[in-house]
């Protein structure tokens, strides 16, 4: 079962940001720059992880935040943009 995971990064290699970026347009959608959301599996989300921890360096960060069904409803929004919801397929 999927569920929403919101994940971000901080990383001061422009080649590196693009890989992991890369990574993550291919489970998810970018929101904003360095933030993407992703409905995933708890195994592709491992899986993810274990991608992005290959390539990153020692001082940058990565945090995986996981929203609720109940909180996915309440999150709010301003200005351009758009609200993601669980596709009915995934992009291989």
């Amino acid at each position: 079962m999927s569920g929403l995971w919101v994940i971000t990064y901080d990383i001061s290699s422009s080649r590196i940001r693009r890989q992991v970026a890369d990574c993550l347009q291919n489970h998810g959608q970018r929101v904003q720059y360095s933030i993407f959301e992703c409905h995933i599996s708890r195994t592709e989300l491992n899986r993810l992880r274990a991608e992005i921890v290959s390539r990153i360096a020692k001082g940058d960060s990565v945090r995986y935040y996981f929203v609720c069904k109940w909180c996915e409803r309440k999150i709010g929004r301003q200005g351009r943009g758009f609200l993601t919801d669980d596709p009915d397929f995934y992009r291989v």
